[in-house]
């Protein structure tokens, strides 16, 4: 018996096949709008996004990433700083570009924005008379501003193996923060620099970091000088040849007296310095004969004068200390304390000898670097901190404290003669401080180096100090020096074989056992 299937018709299935691709067709184009308005607003969302989120610095020199005393700076702002970036499409300088990004998405209160110079060539031109270049920055808080120029963004030192410049450094950042920091200061810390002893200048290097923690710095001859400026936050005497004239004596000390500020570093000159002695003996210190030799090898590097101190926890070297920094003092001088000082006068230590270190006297003369007769025993202190706390008198006048009680005067009459009201005094406090060094290698270039700029470091930590600076503006140059490496002849030739030998015979022996073992099946 056969049995007859009736199969649908062609027109019986055709609609059905069309319902079914329309409704899988509608699904696919569903799914596809959906997945494309996704990936639109996906991109959106990641547009806005902080450039510290999309784009990772994988760099060992980290150039767009702003450090933490950056972030400190931005996080304390209370106006609003605009960053107008002066650049060309055609010059622009993406490390410049993507920092200043970050700056922008950092703070709310900081704003980049764009001058192409060809399109608004006047534009500079309202805040600063000089011609400013492409990738320059021009910082604007208020009616305040501050230029940072492009070239002080690089660091470059000159190779007298090729006689040519090459960029060691990045410092758009520590330069476009110290403006931040400083317009966003009322005013500036000034700094006065004792002239006419035959002081030790500034170099380049430090007069930058000086001028980086924003403090301003001016020459002060006293000589000339009625008194030392009201206006001076600290006053420096950096290594003088000379000793000090009586008169000028007189003008730092009453600076000093009424809570002046001064950093004092010294050099053993052979010469007799009564007047200076006499300012450090006011304040219960002194300066031991000869000049510091160390009898222990940890503490000196080369040669016995050469020192390398330890450094105590103060408020100037705490973040030197642990044994990860030193500092490295040249010919330094002993530094004596007197028993009998005045009360409230306080002495604090911060770089110390070991028990090992002698002061070798008559230094013109000398033979040998061993002690000797004669010799004076340590161990010494090669700088201190030295504060006073002095109390001061203001006048204020008979009208001003009735303006103060709020009692009104009363009328003169004619029967009653003019007397003059008897001015009060009301009591203020000041804090006197002074930092003591006995070498001028602290402010050396060279030594600096020696020592990975832990001179410069302790130097700008003790002038911020004085300065009366709660934290100091210092952000680190970045370096974009090559480090190169170095492989010996023997080393060179060991790897050459491993890799145009060992290595593709070990592949070749591993292919014709692999061939071998196939064939034999």
């Amino acid at each position: 018996m056969k049995w007859k299937i009736k199969r649908p018709s062609l027109k019986m299935r055709k609609p059905a096949l069309n319902r079914r691709r329309l409704k899988y067709g509608t699904y696919s184009m569903a799914l596809t709008g959906i997945v494309v308005a996704g990936a639109v607003i996906l991109n959106l969302v990641v547009a806005e996004l902080p450039s510290q989120y999309t784009e990772i610095d994988l760099s060992s020199n980290q150039l767009s990433v702003l450090s933490e005393q950056t972030k400190e700076v931005l996080a304390g702002l209370t106006e609003d700083v605009t960053l107008y970036y002066i650049v060309q499409d055609a010059s622009r300088d993406s490390n410049v570009s993507r920092l200043l990004q970050r700056y922008d998405d950092l703070s709310s209160r900081v704003t980049v924005v764009e001058k192409d110079p060809v399109v608004y060539p006047k534009f500079t031109s309202q805040y600063t008379d000089d011609s400013v270049e492409d990738n320059s920055v021009l910082a604007v808080c208020g009616e305040r501003s501050r230029v940072i120029p492009y070239d002080d963004m690089y660091e470059a030192e000159f190779n007298y193996s090729y006689y040519t410049y090459e960029t060691t450094g990045f410092d758009a950042e520590g330069q476009i923060t110290s403006a931040i920091a400083a317009l966003g200061s009322d005013s500036q810390p000034q700094l006065y620099v004792l002239t006419g002893h035959g002081e030790m200048e500034l170099n380049d290097s430090l007069r930058h970091s000086i001028e980086k923690a924003n403090i301003e710095t001016e020459s002060l001859n006293l000589i000339t000088a009625d008194k030392v400026p009201e206006d001076a936050a600290c006053v420096l005497l950096a290594a003088p040849g000379a000793d000090l004239t009586e008169e000028e004596t007189e003008k730092l000390l009453d600076y000093l007296k009424t809570g002046g500020r001064t950093m004092i570093l010294t050099d053993y000159t052979g010469k007799s310095m009564e007047n200076l002695s006499s300012v450090l003996s006011y304040y219960g210190t002194g300066i031991t004969d000869g000049v510091v030799m160390e009898g222990n090898s940890n503490y000196y590097v080369q040669i016995p004068y050469y020192l390398v101190p330890d450094i105590n926890a103060t408020e100037v070297s705490s973040d030197l200390t642990g044994g990860n920094a030193y500092v490295l003092l040249a010919a330094a001088q002993g530094i004596t304390m007197a028993e009998d000082k005045r009360d409230g006068v306080d002495v604090e230590g911060i770089l110390s000898t070991s028990g090992s270190a002698y002061s070798k006297v008559g230094v013109e003369n000398m033979q040998t670097y061993e002690k000797e007769d004669g010799d004076v025993d340590g161990p010494f202190q090669l700088g201190v901190l030295i504060t006073e706390t002095v109390e001061l008198e203001e006048e204020v006048s008979g009208a001003a404290e009735e303006a103060d009680t709020g009692e009104a005067a009363e009328p003169e009459t004619d029967s009653e003669p003019e007397t003059e009201t008897p001015s009060a005094r009301a009591p203020r406090t000041e804090e006197t401080r002074i930092a003591l060094y006995t070498s001028s290698s602290l402010m050396d270039e060279s030594a600096d180096q020696m020592v990975s700029g832990g001179n410069t470091t302790l130097f700008m930590n003790t002038l911020s100090w004085l300065c009366g600076q709660t934290s100091s503006v210092s952000v680190p140059v970045k370096s974009m020096s090559v480090d190169y490496l170095t492989v010996t002849s023997a080393a060179g030739s060991f790897w050459s074989i491993i890799v145009i030998a060992v290595i593709p015979g070990a592949f070749l022996i591993y292919g014709l056992m692999v061939w071998l073992s196939r064939r034999k099946q």
